[in-house]
């Protein structure tokens, strides 16, 4: 019995997402932020453009392969879920 198995890569990836945001004082808050994320980023293998639209954040990715594309997804909705929670902890603490 001879198995091949063949390496099957998934490589320039594209993803566009757009995150709406009930708050516009959120939206904006968060786009900054991501924006910082975006100039302090080293990756070389994924580039993230962030923009905003009205209320709504919109996410481009480009990754070189399907490894680099999750793992900046995932860090991405972190920082926009940690950065959430912070701006609301602040609003209801102030």
């Amino acid at each position: 019995m001879v198995i091949e198995i063949q390496e099957n890569n998934i490589s320039d990836i594209d993803i566009h997402f757009e995150i709406k945001v009930s708050d516009l004082e959120i939206c904006n808050q968060l786009y900054t932020n991501l924006l910082m994320e975006t100039d302090f980023d080293p990756n070389e293998r994924s580039t993230v453009l962030v923009d905003k639209h009205d209320s709504s954040l919109i996410l481009k990715i480009k990754a070189k392969d399907a490894v680099s594309a999750r793992a900046t997804v995932n860090s991405y909705l972190k920082w926009i879920d940690l950065s959430f929670q912070l701006i609301k902890s602040i609003k209801k603490n102030s």
